[in-house]
C-alpha cells in the first residue's frame, strides 16, 4: 500500500490538519491544506471523520473545564508541533505530534476515533418516561436502560466506545481483550474488558458506578487522579470535586432492583427519591421546603406508582400532600 492511501497515515495528516487549521496562522495554513485534500481523496474523507470525532459525544462541549482543555490543545499544537510539521515528512507507522495533541485532549471515550481506518458513525439509543429496553450491540454485549436514559454507542477497530448522556444502564460485556469497551458520563470514564457493572447519572454531575462481576478502572478527567480499579460488589461515587467514595460489599441485587421495575432508596434525600420517582410517571412529586426537602429516605418502592409511595413518605414523616392536576406537593403540616 502506497503511503498516499495509507488509511492510518491518513487519519494522523488529518488530525494534524484539523489542530493547525485552528491555530492563530490558520488563514497562511489553508493553501497547502487544499492541496493536501485534491492530493488523494482519503484525504478529504479522513478530515471529516476527524471533524466528527472531535465533536462526537460532546454533551459537555459547553462547559469552561472542556472549553479550556480545547484552548490548551490548540495553543499546544501551535507552540510545540508549527516548525516540526514545515520540516519533517510524515512517516508511516508512527503517531504524529498532532495526534497525540488530539489524543491527549479529546474525551477518553473518543480517543480512538481518530486512529480508525473506517469511523463508526454515533448510534443512539433513547427511553422515555417509565420506560426501559434492553439491546444487544454488534459485539454481543447486552446494555440494560432505564427510563429517560440517552446512550451513544460508536464502535472502531480499536475501541467500543460508548457514552451515557443521561439516565441509567446496565452493561453486560462480550469478552474482547483486544477492544476494550469505555462508557463516559460527563468527566467520568469506565473501562472494561469482559464484565458486568452499571453507571448512572445522577443531578450535580453525579456519577455512581456499581460493579456486578469482573474488574473495571474509571477515571475522573476533572481529577486527574489514578484510576481507581474495582472489583465485584464495589460502588463508586464521584462527585464534582470531591474524592470519589467507594463502598465495598454492596447488595447488587438491590443495587439492580430497578431491572425488575423497583426502586431501591439507600439513606437518601426525599428530594432525590422524588427525582427519581419522577422518572417513571406522568405524575410528579414536589417537596417543598428546605427541611423537608432534606428528610432522610430508605426503603423499596415499585417504580411508577407514585400514590404508594407519596403515601408511605405521609405515614413516616410530618408531611402532608396536595394534589393538582398531575402534581403532588409534599410540605410539612400546617
Amino acid at each position: 500500500m502506497s503511503q498516499a492511501s495509507d488509511p492510518d497515515l491518513a487519519h494522523d495528516e488529518a488530525a494534524a490538519w484539523f489542530l493547525r487549521l485552528r491555530a492563530e496562522d490558520a488563514a497562511a495554513q489553508r493553501p497547502a491544506f487544499e492541496a493536501w485534500v485534491a492530493a488523494d481523496p482519503a484525504h478529504a474523507e479522513a478530515f471529516a471523520a476527524t471533524e466528527a470525532a472531535w465533536g462526537l459525544f460532546d454533551a459537555g462541549a459547553a462547559q469552561p473545564e472542556v472549553l479550556a482543555m480545547r484552548r490548551d490543545a490548540l495553543a499546544n499544537a501551535h507552540r510545540a508541533g508549527g516548525a516540526r510539521w514545515r520540516a519533517t515528512a510524515w512517516r508511516p507507522g508512527r503517531r504524529s505530534l498532532a495526534a497525540a495533541l488530539l489524543l491527549a485532549v479529546a474525551t477518553p471515550l473518543a480517543a480512538g476515533v481518530w486512529f480508525a481506518a473506517q469511523p463508526a458513525a454515533a448510534r443512539e439509543y433513547r427511553t422515555g418516561v417509565g420506560e426501559q429496553r434492553t439491546v444487544t450491540l454488534s459485539d454481543g454485549s447486552r446494555v440494560s436502560l432505564d427510563a429517560n436514559t440517552l446512550l451513544k454507542v460508536a464502535y472502531t477497530r480499536d475501541l467500543r466506545l460508548i457514552e451515557l448522556a443521561e439516565g441509567r444502564a446496565h452493561f453486560e460485556v462480550a469478552k474482547d481483550p483486544a477492544r476494550p469497551l469505555k462508557v463516559r458520563a460527563g468527566e467520568k470514564t469506565v473501562t472494561a474488558i469482559g464484565t458486568a457493572f452499571t453507571v448512572e447519572r445522577r443531578a450535580g454531575n453525579e456519577v455512581v458506578v456499581t460493579l456486578v462481576e469482573g474488574r473495571v478502572a474509571v477515571t475522573d478527567e476533572r481529577r486527574r487522579a489514578p484510576a481507581t480499579e474495582m472489583a465485584p460488589q464495589q460502588q463508586l461515587t464521584l462527585v464534582a470535586d470531591a474524592a470519589p467514595v467507594l463502598r465495598r460489599d454492596v447488595d447488587v441485587e438491590r443495587a439492580l432492583a430497578w431491572r425488575e421495575g423497583k426502586l431501591a432508596f439507600d439513606d437518601e434525600t426525599l428530594a432525590e427519591a422524588a427525582q427519581r420517582m419522577n422518572g417513571y410517571s406522568a405524575t410528579k412529586v414536589v417537596v417543598e421546603g428546605e427541611r423537608a426537602r432534606s428528610l432522610r429516605i430508605s426503603g423499596l418502592f415499585k417504580a411508577g406508582d407514585t400514590a404508594a409511595f407519596v403515601e408511605a413518605v405521609k405515614a413516616y414523616f410530618p408531611l402532608e400532600a396536595e394534589t393538582s392536576g398531575e402534581t403532588v406537593t409534599l410540605r410539612p403540616h400546617g
